[in-house]
């Protein structure tokens, strides 16, 4: 018993410790938005694109329109990866309820 609570101990530890390493392995958004987006895209005014606070707000819908493109916007589903798609729906979500100028 000692020893299987000793087993448990080390994995809820390491499971503790590790979590920071994964979590620091994300994509940023932030810098792909700006990357890959912005030339089109602003928050909060009309650019060649919708604005982000006009955008659909379901995830699914998001990463279809990114991976698959819609009307001029081109295709990045062979340019990102799937973790950068869902950083950059994570940073449309995150901005969309910023007011428009």
């Amino acid at each position: 018993m000692k020893k299987t609570m000793s087993i448990l101990a080390g994995l809820a530890a390491l499971a503790l410790v590790s979590s920071p390493a994964i979590a620091s392995d994300m994509p940023d958004g932030a810098k792909l938005f700006k990357k890959k987006c912005k030339m089109c895209h602003a928050i909060n005014k009309k650019k060649v694109g919708p604005m982000v606070a006009s955008m659909n707000t379901d995830s699914e819908v998001l990463k279809t329109t990114i991976t698959n493109g819609r009307k001029r916007m081109p295709k990045f589903g062979h340019k990102l990866s799937e973790a950068e798609i869902d950083a950059i729906v994570a940073f449309i979500q995150e901005n969309q309820s910023q007011p428009a100028e």
